[in-house]
C-alpha cells in the first residue's frame, strides 16, 4: 500500500491561514487543542513536523 505525500510546507501554510482566518491567534489554538506550550502550532506551520504527540 502506498502512502500519500505530504507536502509539509503546504501543510503548514495552510494552518496557518486557516487560523488567521478562524481569527485565532497560536495561544488561542493552542488552549482548543489542550496542549501546554505552543511549540507544536509553531512547527506545524513551518513545516517542520505534523505529527500530533499524544
Amino acid at each position: 500500500m502506498e502512502l500519500p505525500t505530504i507536502d509539509m510546507i503546504r501543510t503548514g501554510e495552510n494552518i496557518n491561514r486557516l487560523r488567521k482566518q478562524a481569527g485565532l491567534s497560536v495561544k488561542e489554538l493552542q488552549n482548543i487543542l489542550g496542549f501546554s506550550t505552543p511549540q507544536a502550532i509553531y512547527k506545524w506551520q513551518q513545516g517542520g513536523s505534523i505529527a500530533i504527540h499524544r
